[in-house]
Order: structure tokens, then sequence, then C-alpha cells
């Protein structure tokens, strides 16, 4: 098997932290209440940003970078992002302070808030700051600098949207973190990983075997999977780090593989007798394995509550694949979902510990849904041509990611629990390959 190692971590420096401009408890508010019914949609604006650089160098950043913020904040449902075409007022101020801006020039595009930032490029390092602005108090809400390499200028950009994201609403969005999901081309199936814009596409693996249901560690750097390439299906781990990969020797094939949120402890489905596939706990080198289910038939397709105290699954115990919840030793196992479909999957806990994504099965089509823990409040949030299935939560518990066909293939989106949209999440590179699915996010940055 040809090995590839993955991208080294690399550190980011904050030169400067948060600057906020308001008065001592600035920190508790909150302008934009996503725990509304209805959210009306924040008009933001982001020029291009300002390119300070001694000798103008590395244009193309001015706009990218603000490229890269207006895609994020319009993937939220909460903001609408005003077309660069229509902006009046040049990116290139004499500054991005705020007593330098023509307040005039965005109101009459009924912006809001003004994203400015800027840049500078010298021996290989990029600093940038980005500004928040009122357009209608006129004021400086948010200020922030952060220093990387010349290559790293998205990640920086995505950084900034975070942190304005986590200003403005109080919770912090996925912007920074990295995608695991799997390739398929010729009958191979790879595992792959790229940013939340589509870049910095990687293969985790790369040869003609199977590899799938990618799942990575709590800190980002490992990822566990299940992979045919030495005949049974087995549980991998690759370090991301050091590109090490080392198997699980684990009684029976492997079907699916789940980290625990403190990342000692991996939920394995395993058909250890050839006939039941039964869910493991067992520790990521393999040892102290525990059964944790003693059904006939089939239980698979684990998911941890954030706090490790439960776990999700599926079983056809009681005659066709539904959804299950039990505590993370085995014990209080129940049934959690009761509607009219035969057929419900995928399950997947959110991070914050109050809803559980799955897939159903409705009028001859698979779709996406979410509930409480308990079973409750069902809704369903995909409507799409074909079945959408697999879903799988970002880290602000706001976004899911689902695999749908289109035009012939399985193709990657994303869509807000709002259901303010559907995006299109795919790599920009390997154009070979012919279908994408199985997304897994890390809930950590990915430098």
């Amino acid at each position: 098997m040809k090995k590839k190692s993955f991208a080294p971590f690399l550190l980011i420096c904050v030169l400067a932290g948060v600057l906020t401009l308001l008065a001592k408890n600035s920190r508790a508010q909150v302008y934009i209440n996503v725990y509304a019914a209805r959210i009306k949609k924040i008009r933001v604006a982001v020029p291009d940003f300002r390119n300070i650089s001694a000798y103008g160098q590395h244009k193309r950043i001015e706009k990218n970078a603000a490229g890269a913020i207006r895609h994020d904040l319009s993937v939220i449902g909460y903001f609408h992002v005003a077309n660069p075409l229509s902006y009046l007022e040049n990116s290139q101020f004499d500054s991005i302070s705020p007593k330098n801006i023509n307040y005039s020039n965005w109101s009459v595009l009924s912006v809001q808030y003004l994203i400015a930032g800027e840049y500078r490029t010298s021996n290989g390092i990029i600093k940038m700051k980005v500004n928040l602005i009122s357009i209608y108090t006129k004021k400086l809400l948010f200020s922030e600098k952060l220093e990387g390499l010349d290559s790293q200028y998205r990640f920086l950009a995505n950084k900034f949207a975070d942190d304005i994201l986590k200003f403005l609403t109080g919770k912090k969005g996925p912007f920074a973190t990295r995608v695991f999901f799997v390739g398929e081309n010729d009958g191979s199936k790879n595992i792959l990983a790229m940013d939340f814009g589509g870049h910095r596409v990687k293969k985790i693996t790369d040869d003609d075997s199977i590899n799938i249901f990618p799942y990575p560690s709590p800190d980002g750097y490992k990822v566990a999977y299940i992979s045919f390439k030495e005949g049974n299906p087995a549980v991998f781990i690759k370090n991301l780090k050091t590109g090490r990969t080392t198997k699980l020797n684990l009684p029976g094939p492997a079907d699916f593989v789940a980290w625990s949120p403190a990342g000692d402890k991996l939920a394995v489905a395993l058909t250890a007798d050839h006939y039941n596939t039964e869910l493991y706990a067992v520790d990521t080198d393999g040892g102290n394995l525990k059964r944790l289910t003693f059904t006939d038939g089939i239980n698979t397709s684990a998911s941890f509550s954030p706090g490790g105290g439960r776990i999700a699954f599926v079983s056809n115990r009681g005659g066709s694949p539904q959804i299950y919840i039990m505590n993370s030793d085995g014990s209080d196992q129940r049934r959690i979902t009761y509607n009219k479909s035969s057929y419900n999957s995928s399950p997947a806990w959110s991070p914050d510990g109050k809803k559980i994504a799955f897939t159903s099965l409705v009028n001859g089509s698979r779709q996406v849904y979410i509930m409480n823990p308990d079973g409750s409040g069902e809704r369903q949030i995909t409507d799409t041509p074909y079945s959408a299935q697999h879903p799988e939560w970002t880290r602000d518990s706001r976004i899911i990611t689902f695999d749908t066909e289109i035009a012939g293939r399985q193709e990657l989106y994303m869509i807000d629990v709002n259901e303010s949209g559907m995006m299109r999440l795919m790599p920009r590179i390997f154009p070979e390959m012919r279908n994408y699915y199985d997304a897994q996010w890390t809930l950590k940055s990915s430098y």
C-alpha cells in the first residue's frame, strides 16, 4: 500500500487577543439570538482585504481571504452576505479603521455589519487583522489579529469567521475544522480529508481496496476507519502526524467504528460469530474488549453522546432497522424511533447533546431527520429528489452534512438545521472520483 503522510499541523499565533470596544458586560451580549423560532437574516458585507505589504505581494489573498469569510458566513442561516459586485466602497481604504469608512455607501445597501480586513506578508509570514464594524452605530465592535505562514491565510480567514460568529451569536462556528469522507473510483474506496471550504484536500488512504467509515479522534490527530485491504474488514487507525497506520486485532469482521469523546475508547461493530453483528467497546490499542449488545441480528452505527455516557445505535432486533439508545456500558437499552418508517438508521449525536440526526425511509426515499435524544420532537430536514443519508454534524450543532445523488453520482451537501438551503460540499481536486459520502467532522481546529 502506497502511503502518503498528512500535512504537518502548524501553530497559528494569536498576536493580539480579541479587542472589544463595548461595555464591561459586552461578552455576555448576544447580537443574534440563535434560539429564536425565526431568525431574520443579518446583512453583512465583506470587501476584499486591504493589502498593506511593502511591495504589494500575494495580491490573490485580497480576494481569496474575503471570499473564504463570505463563503463561511453564507452557509450559516443567520447571515445574508451582500454581493461584492454591489459594493460602492473601494476595499483598499486608507485603513480599516471605523473613522475611514463611508457609512452611507453601506447603509444604502441595507448592510448592518461591515467586516473589513487587511494583511501584510514578509519573509513567508502573514499578519492579518479583521474589524467588525456596526454600520448603524458607526463603532468598532470586534477586532482580532492573527499570524501564520503565507500558505495559511485561508485558515486564518476561517478562524476570523469562527470568532466573528461566536462574538455575534455566542456560539463558535465550524469553519476552522476539517472533514473526513470516502471517495470512490473504479471500485476502490479511499479516505480523504479537506477543510470546511473544500480546500487542502488530502488522501488519507491510497490503495485499490475498500476503506470506509472514517472517524477522526477528538483531538483530530488520528482517524479510525474500516478497511478490507487485508481481506476481512478490520479496524485501522492512522496517525495523521506521523503517517503510521496500525490495525486492531479484534475477533471477527468489523462493520463500523466510532471514537468516544474522551478519546480512550472505540465503539466497534463486530460479527465475531459470523452470524450476529454486535457492538463492543474497546481501548484504542485493541485491549479490554467488552461486548455491549446481546441480541440476534445486527447492532451497528454507534454514536456517543458528547459526555460519553450514552450511545445511540441501530438495531434490527425488532424486525426492522430502528434507532436505540443505551448507556456506554451497555445497560438500559431502549428503542427511541417509533415513527411510521420501517427503516431508521445512521444516528449522529449533535456536539451540544440536544439532538440526534438520523436517516429515515419515507415514501420510498431516505431523508435526514432530527429528534430529541428521547425520540420526541422529530423533524424532517432534507427533501431531496433522491435519498439523503449518512448525516453528520459540524461542531456548532447547526450544520448537517449528508450525501445525496446528483446527476447519477453521490455527492456531499450540507444544510443548516433552520433549513436555510443546501450547499454543495465537494473537493476541488481528484475529479476522477465518482462518488463521495460518509462525512465525519473534527471538533477542533485543523491546525
